[in-house]
């Protein structure tokens, strides 16, 4: 009996060193990560917001990590098309996908596409919101909600506006407030906000939902003008803009998010290391004040928050497209 708990205890012993062993080169492993240039995949366009905030993370990556980050535009059918080929990406660390609830949530809900989030895509953590505006040219002769809602309900299917793609937030929100006020409006789909601030300022749409980041440059320059946004509670950059649900649409109420993810069998250790460089970063002065003259909101959320979002948003999301009957165009 004395030498079976003898050997019982040389067993612990020798597993916690092994335990040890492994903890350590996990360790090890995630501080030598990267070794070599990591691609950020953008699913937009160059311009837009969603371009411009992954490309001050990157730059803050490539800053704590000591390697390249560099950012590729991957665009196309609201995302689709990156997130099909991110699904076929190397897992090991060297391509991250910075992206929206777009491809990840709301593609899927609408056709079916070349690819599976849930198993392909892993999410590493959230790093800024911000709401849905509605915005117009400051020529426009809209200067409320109201006078868009009155004019579609006077011309049925006249009326246009222009976001970013099809199945984005921006287009979901814009028909959350279309089914609330019971009105039709025509859908315009650009490849990126930047496209869409150049149509509106060239009086090409009638109006457009947008980012704050995408809207941010034009409206301090006087040449945009905002009518109302998306978020809960007015926002105390723009104190006088009334939310929807000040304006009878609580149901088009959303905080879209940017978030990195990565492919499906990516090292832990290399999830971790990201996962804790993005939180540091999100606290970092200096980036905070290069996304102040954007009105990005900057918020930490780790993987577990951000699955839970992600779970949130496809029965927000879910109900909005099934009234609307929206599609989305097949990836190739």
């Amino acid at each position: 009996m004395l030498g079976i708990a003898r050997a019982r205890q040389n067993l612990i012993a020798c597993t916690g060193i092994v335990g040890a062993a492994l903890l350590a080169a996990s360790a090890a492993f995630a501080q030598s990560y990267p070794s070599a240039p990591v691609r950020v995949w953008v699913p937009f366009g160059a311009g837009g917001a969603t371009d411009v905030v992954a490309r001050v993370f990157a730059d803050q990556l490539q800053q704590r990590m000591g390697q390249s980050f560099t950012v590729e535009n991957r665009t196309g059918a609201a995302g689709q098309i990156a997130a099909a080929a991110f699904a076929r990406a190397p897992a090991d660390g060297s391509t991250l996908f910075f992206t929206t609830v777009a491809p990840v949530t709301v593609a899927p809900l609408m056709n079916k596409v070349a690819y599976d989030p849930r198993k392909d895509f892993v999410p590493i953590a959230v790093v800024a919101v911000q709401p849905v505006w509605v915005v117009v040219n400051a020529k426009s002769p809209f200067k409320s909600l109201a006078d868009i809602v009155k004019q579609a309900k006077d011309q049925p299917g006249k009326l246009n506006y222009g976001t970013s793609g099809v199945g984005t937030e921006l287009h979901l929100a814009a028909e959350a407030v279309a089914q609330s006020a019971g009105i039709q409006l025509v859908h315009v789909p650009f490849r990126g906000g930047g496209e869409v601030i150049t149509a509106l300022l060239g009086s090409n749409i009638d109006f457009a939902t947008l980012s704050t980041a995408s809207i941010a440059g034009a409206v301090r320059q006087g040449t945009l003008r905002v009518l109302a946004v998306s978020s809960p509670k007015r926002m105390a950059d723009f104190p006088d803009v009334p939310t929807f649900a000040e304006l009878g649409h609580a149901g088009a109420t959303m905080v879209p998010w940017w978030g990195l993810m990565a492919p499906a069998g990516t090292p832990q250790p290399i999830l971790d290391r990201l996962g804790a460089e993005l939180e540091a970063a999100t606290k970092d002065a200096g980036l905070r004040e290069r996304l102040k003259a954007t009105f990005v909101q900057i918020e930490y959320a780790g993987p577990q928050e951000f699955a839970r979002r992600l779970e949130a948003e496809t029965a927000l999301y879910g109900d909005i497209i099934r009234a609307a009957k929206i599609t989305m165009p097949k990836s190739k």
